[in-house]
């Protein structure tokens, strides 16, 4: 009879168990896919792309790197736009309308044809630069620009430089594809993250010029993130299309979260066309 209650007991809590585990919510899975920008901007890791876009050619090479994040069949599409503004959600009606010509951007070619081919019926802009840490316009802020706007671009970091040097290779002679899985890699995503960590120690006599800019960073993809954790529920499959610089804290964040389950996207990206 002992034995039988101690069985008993053990099978009612074995059940009571299960019953628990199956009423926790899914995890939300998320995957950040770094990215970089098809039109030069005004940083320093800019692109350098010579064609456009738009032309044939990179148009069936975008069909190639949709066709294969697809596969993931995320439920949203999170894009680098300005969180909060509605254009970007009233011109992917009008996209998915037939109404409104996709431009020559990495948010539209990439994001809203990946929203598109998966069946989503909103895009989600969730970038922001967050507050500002210093004021421009006091003197510490004034001598902070001052030594950023001359060092900015001297900072000895082999390890950004190599990668920085490849990827531009890439840009010039290989595909988007090439050039996607090329960035996502581990080493490449920590040889981009590194440049900080250098940059960090820089300009201590300027106010410590190197740490509010590194800091500052940190601040801007914290808030990001924040953005991100705002439209995620439970069961999301979740596509975020960042430039790469972002890729490194995002998914460190992603990864510390007990909600989220973090997704590598090389392995779709790394897959064959053949479905």
């Amino acid at each position: 009879m002992k034995t039988t209650r101690i069985l008993s007991l053990a099978l009612l809590l074995s059940l009571v168990g299960t019953v628990a585990r199956a009423a926790q919510p899914p995890k939300a899975q998320v995957m950040i896919v770094g990215i970089t920008h098809f039109v030069a901007r005004r940083d320093i890791h800019s692109s350098v792309y010579t064609d456009s876009p738009l032309s044939a050619q990179r148009q069936a090479q975008i069909a190639a790197v949709v066709d294969r994040l697809a596969r993931f069949h995320p439920t949203k599409v999170l894009i680098e736009e300005p969180f909060g503004n509605p254009r970007y959600e009233r011109r992917y009606r009008q996209y998915l309308a037939g109404h409104y010509l996709l431009p020559a951007d990495e948010a539209y070619q990439y994001g809203y044809k990946l929203a598109k081919i998966s069946g989503d019926p909103a895009i989600y802009p969730i970038d922001t630069w967050g507050h500002s840490i210093y004021s421009d316009t006091s003197p510490a802020g004034k001598r902070i620009d001052a030594y950023l706007k001359t060092h900015f671009r001297g900072v000895s970091d082999p390890e950004s430089q190599a990668m920085i040097a490849h990827d531009a290779s890439l840009q010039l002679h290989g595909t988007y594809l090439d050039e996607l899985r090329f960035l996502n890699t581990a080493k490449s995503i920590r040889a981009n993250a590194s440049w900080y960590s250098i940059f960090d120690g820089m300009g201590r006599r300027a106010d410590d010029a190197g740490s509010m800019y590194v800091a500052q960073w940190y601040t801007r993809n914290c808030y990001i993130f924040s953005n991100i954790l705002s439209v995620i529920r439970p069961g999301d499959r979740v596509v975020v299309l960042m430039g790469q610089g972002h890729e490194y804290l995002l998914r460190q964040f992603v990864r510390l979260n007990p909600n989220l389950v973090n997704v590598d996207p090389l392995p779709y990206l790394m897959s064959s066309s053949a479905r």
